[in-house]
């Protein structure tokens, strides 16, 4: 059975998430937030010092972080819903820094790429071109994909 054209578009439509974003994500215990700001040469989207109350995105008074954090997210710089341009932004920005998280990642800091996915379809489809994961793969920057999955009304 053949699929017409408006069926394929409108599937193709069904299995894209409602909202996407890239975070490059840098832990450690004794993570200096400026230290890797300067390594870096790049302004994080939030970072945080082992310790500090109300850490994170969501800044909750009373819990303390139990390690360092220093991201970089795609959340409020790219306005698409396409994960390959929130990923082509973030290595555009780690552009030259291939060094740098190679150090840090012998120097025992956990360094990673997380696609926050969130779709109101079961059918979704995350998926990776070659060049990303390339791009990826030259900086040694494992990725995985956060995925949530909606009723229409939750999001």
């Amino acid at each position: 059975m053949t699929s017409k054209p408006s069926e394929t578009v409108q599937r193709a439509v069904d299995t894209q998430p409602e909202r996407v974003r890239a975070t490059l994500r840098i832990y450690h215990p004794e993570l200096n937030p400026e230290q890797i700001t300067s390594l870096l040469e790049i302004s994080p989207s939030v970072s945080w010092r082992k310790g500090d109350d109300a850490y994170g995105w969501t800044k909750k008074p009373g819990k303390k972080a139990p390690s360092g954090g220093w991201l970089l997210s795609s959340r409020q710089k790219v306005k698409s819903n396409n994960a390959i341009a929130h990923l082509d932004w973030l290595m555009d920005q780690l552009s030259g820094s291939g060094t740098v998280l190679k150090q840090l990642q012998d120097q025992g800091f956990m360094v990673d790429v997380v696609v926050g996915w969130h779709a109101t379809s079961w059918n979704t489809t995350p998926a990776l071109t070659p060049d990303i994961m390339r791009r990826l793969a030259n900086q040694r920057l494992p990725i995985w994909f956060d995925v949530y999955l909606y009723d229409d009304e939750d999001i």
